[in-house]
């Protein structure tokens, strides 16, 4: 089952590159990928070929993710940050 994954990112260089140099380091491809930006708050959500050493990554790097149910019907063209937040069925870190 394909698992979308949410995290939020720190407004600084190379935060995104943080994440994917974690999951990397732990032979985990980024299957899917969508950002959004709202002034200084950002959120990630990916989708990856390992959610179990994924989950690790995010741990490792402190980093809270949420997971949510990929069947939950998100209209991509109008995603908001808040959307994300609410789209959240369960949490991780």
């Amino acid at each position: 089952m394909t698992v979308w994954f949410t995290v939020r990112l720190e407004d600084r260089p190379g935060s995104l590159a943080r994440v994917a140099t974690a999951l990397g380091e732990r032979s985990v491809n980024i299957t899917g990928i969508v950002g959004v930006a709202e002034d200084t708050d950002g959120a990630l959500m990916l989708t990856t070929s390992d959610p179990a050493k994924s989950r690790e990554a995010f741990a490792a790097l402190g980093l809270p993710y949420e997971e949510h149910d990929p069947t939950a019907g998100i209209d991509m063209d109008r995603l908001t940050v808040a959307d994300v937040g609410r789209g959240a069925s369960g949490a991780g870190t």
